[in-house]
């Protein structure tokens, strides 16, 4: 291990167990374990890594669950969601061969299958695994070796994949990406070298890197060559385009792995300048990206990076904004944080987290709606689904529980060099304990109004030093103590100890956003309206009128009405109710009609 130099974070993250969050993010983890994950067959989920049938991406399904599922119940603690991925972990386990294989694939068809999807199954084979084993331990049993399990799985599929006489191109796997889907495994790679040492890997790890991923263009060279995600792998045929989002973030969520284990200054720069391209072209209001129109009509529909941000109001986009993409994204952001502790990042997260991803979420949390819109009722549709005993799965529906798990991960992280130094990311109402001896509640209403208050109950001998994170879209503030600002953070002047209490006052009102230049002539020029991280939206069921234009003066006169019991808070513009964009169209059909972008009189 010693001769890899092993690069460490700018900033660490809590156990799972040290802070519990109310609200609705809470709620969601809550939901989302009874109306999904307790309901979910571990038999099914684990089925065709039985009995080998190799269908298309069927096996993505299990180490999805696992994987947000062994996170949310590190956080809540809730008894029946261990024995519930305890049991998981025993079913595949059970179906591993002698030198490590777990695949849907036969054998004799390996590292591909008939579909492409064997190396992509495997990935989420590992990452789910490795979620239960830094939550809850390398072992479940005297029968059940998780880090065994991995390491095997991981050495034996690159005793399958390479260069060298008898192995297969990485390059030549995968079913539609000319191999970006396969290469994405080198996320659980290079985690599992960094624990282990395990110089096999670490060599695999390489050679993807070596590859570029992809066959048609090396992904890593064109992101370092700052390269528009929507122009990377192109062959001048949009029908055949590669440029599809889910997959292609997977892959420098992997690359960022390897900077960790390398300290390789392209790698971290290709992976950041990636980051900037999808945030320049491709995240709409919502936080979320990817389309099926104007540029690239390949497969997976709707999918595709096509300059999104700019297409929020093309008439020709249906499909758009894949909660997978809206994960994915969350995750890769989430890394960068973690690695540069640039606070920017959590500010789009958190755009993410409040549109995109809680919009989607069901009532009874069974399910993520797939395709989200800015405009008129969600929709029960899947692009990619399969029966998983009696309830139907999506990708989605089985990623989207993942991008909720990042949550307590950020809402309160540390200096990775002074362990006293805390940060506060997310304001959600919350409590924080650590075994440094750091321990304070934060109660808060935000996003409905921005004020906010932390209270320390416990702290080291040398006190804390808090960090509170100031939204760029804050217009300006109040706070009780000196504080100093620092890079996105107020660093309160003194350090805190027990009994001392911060009041901070972010003060924001509605701002204007008007659509951006779309490719399509037909596009018109609209406006919608954000407050704080929300998106706002019209929704017939609280009195919003959803007629398509709306009268707009500047400044914004407005009005916030506080949440009820089992109401959003309101926000009047001009005569006309709003309320955010997750609470709008929850009934998932045309009860719930909602408008979030208006044609100006």
């Amino acid at each position: 291990m010693n001769k890899y130099n092993v690069t460490t974070n700018k900033m660490s993250s809590p156990k799972l167990s040290d802070i519990k969050l109310s609200g609705p993010f809470d709620d969601a983890m809550k939901k989302i374990t009874e109306g999904l994950f307790l309901k979910l067959s571990s038999d099914a989920l684990v089925s065709w890594f039985k009995d080998r049938s190799d269908p298309f991406a069927a096996g993505e399904f299990f180490g999805k669950i696992l994987r947000a599922a062994a996170n949310i119940c590190a956080y809540t603690g809730d008894e029946r969601l261990r024995a519930k991925v305890d049991d998981l972990v025993r079913h595949i386990l059970a179906l591993r061969d002698g030198d490590g294989c777990i695949s849907t694939v036969k054998r004799e068809n390996q590292p591909n299958g008939q579909n492409g999807s064997d190396l992509w199954e495997r990935k989420y084979v590992l990452l789910g695994l490795f979620e239960y084993y830094d939550n809850f331990g390398p072992t479940l049993d005297a029968e059940n070796d998780v880090l065994d399990a991995m390491i095997s799985l991981a050495v034996y599929t690159a005793s399958q994949v390479g260069d060298e006489p008898g192995k297969t191109k990485i390059t030549e796997t995968g079913w539609a990406f000319c191999g970006i889907e396969s290469s994405s495994i080198l996320e659980p790679v290079m985690k599992l070298f960094l624990i282990s040492g395990n110089k096999k890997l670490f060599d695999f790890g390489e050679y993807i890197v070596r590859s570029g991923a992809c066959s048609r263009e090396n992904i890593f060279k064109a992101a370092l060559e700052i390269k528009s995600p929507y122009k990377v792998g192109s062959n001048g045929n949009p029908k055949e385009s590669i440029a599809k989002a889910y997959e292609m973030m997977s892959c420098f969520e992997g690359l960022l792995e390897y900077y960790r284990a390398t300290g390789s200054k392209n790698a971290l720069k290709a992976s950041l300048n990636m980051i900037d391209g999808i945030l320049a072209e491709e995240i709409t209001l919502l936080g979320s990206g990817g389309g099926d129109a104007p540029y690239n009509l390949g497969p997976g529909k709707g999918e595709q990076w096509n300059r999104t941000k700019f297409e929020q109001t093309n008439p020709d986009m249906d499909l758009a904004m894949e909660t997978c993409v809206t994960v994915t994204y969350i995750k890769l952001l989430y890394k960068a944080f973690l690695i540069t502790g640039d606070v920017s990042y959590v500010d789009r997260i958190e755009v993410s987290l409040y549109n995109a991803l809680l919009g989607a979420i069901s009532e009874d949390g069974s399910y993520f709606e797939y395709f989200p819109k800015f405009n008129g009722n969600r929709r029960v549709f899947d692009n990619f689904s399969y029966m998983v005993g009696d309830m139907r799965l999506s990708c989605c529906t089985a990623n989207g529980p993942m991008g909720l798990a990042v949550i307590p991960k950020l809402a309160v992280t540390k200096s990775v060099s002074d362990d006293s130094e805390v940060f506060v990311n997310l304001y959600v109402p919350l409590s924080y304990k650590d075994p440094s001896g750091v321990a304070f509640s934060l109660e808060t209403r935000y996003p409905e109004d921005g004020k906010i208050s932390v209270k320390i109950t416990s702290a080291p001998v040398e006190g804390i030093g808090l960090n509170l994170r100031i939204p760029d879209f804050c217009e300006k503030f109040g706070i009780s103590e000196p504080s100093v600002s620092n890079n996105g953070y107020l660093r309160i002047a003194k350090n805190l100890f027990a009994g001392d209490e911060i009041t901070l006052d972010l003060f924001y009102s509605p701002a204007a956003n008007p659509s951006p230049l779309s490719a399509n002539p037909f596009a018109e020029k609209q406006m919608l309206f954000t407050y704080g991280p929300c998106v706002l939206a019209a929704d017939v069921s609280y009195g919003g009128d959803v007629n398509p234009s709306i009268t707009f003066t500047s400044p914004i006169p407005f009005e916030v009405t506080k949440a009820g019991a089992g109401k959003p808070f309101t926000v009047t513009i001009n005569g006309k109710t709003f309320v955010p964009y997750y609470a709008a169209g929850r009934s998932f059909d045309d009860s719930t009609m909602f408008r979030s972008w208006f044609t100006v009189k």
